[in-house]
């Protein structure tokens, strides 16, 4: 199975994708969701940026641990990193444990889609990370949320795509122009 795996990485995420997919599809009735018939793509995707906005105003009301733990869904959550996936909104919050005092994550959600049926979307929109004054991180991230049975909208899969980071050249222009 190993070789298999070695010889078509992606084949193994593929296979769990559809697994999930079927699972997400399946006929089970009693997962506790109701659909809002009133609702549009439009109405669901301005209520899901709302919901985006307040988990933003949170962080800096309340701090990265608690609003995280508010917004993110706490078992089906999970925050995709390079190389990691961290799963749950316990495990999610307490990464930010330690963090220095002036760290801050801030977000402005410009765009998503959405369901007809009122009860999932995706937001999307540009992100800092700093330290203090100094920049970390920028770029775009990706929210995918889900209301929950008392129909809150919970975060269930986040993650982000920093800018490229742009280093001056310092070597001499051969023609003796600046920079």
């Amino acid at each position: 199975m190993t070789t298999a795996i070695k010889r078509h990485p992606y084949r193994a995420a593929f296979v769990a994708m559809l697994i999930a997919l079927a699972v997400a599809c399946s006929a089970s009735t009693d997962i506790g969701l109701t659909a809002d018939v009133g609702s549009t793509p439009e109405k669901t995707l301005e209520s899901a940026m709302q919901a985006d906005r307040d988990f933003t105003a949170m962080v800096k009301k309340d701090g990265l641990k608690a609003a995280f733990l508010h917004y993110m869904d706490p078992a089906d959550s999970m925050f995709i990193e390079p190389g990691v996936v961290t799963a749950t909104a316990a495990k999610i919050a307490d990464g930010f444990t330690g963090s220095p005092p002036d760290f801050t994550i801030e977000w402005i959600p410009d765009g998503g889609h959405a369901s007809s049926s009122g009860d999932m979307a995706v937001t999307t929109g540009r992100y800092a990370v700093n330290a203090g004054t100094t920049p970390v991180a920028v770029g775009r991230y990706i929210t995918s949320w889900r209301k929950n049975a008392a129909g809150e909208w919970k975060a269930i899969i986040g993650t982000t795509a920093a800018d490229p980071v742009v280093t001056p050249s310092t070597a001499p222009d051969p023609e003796g122009r600046p920079g």
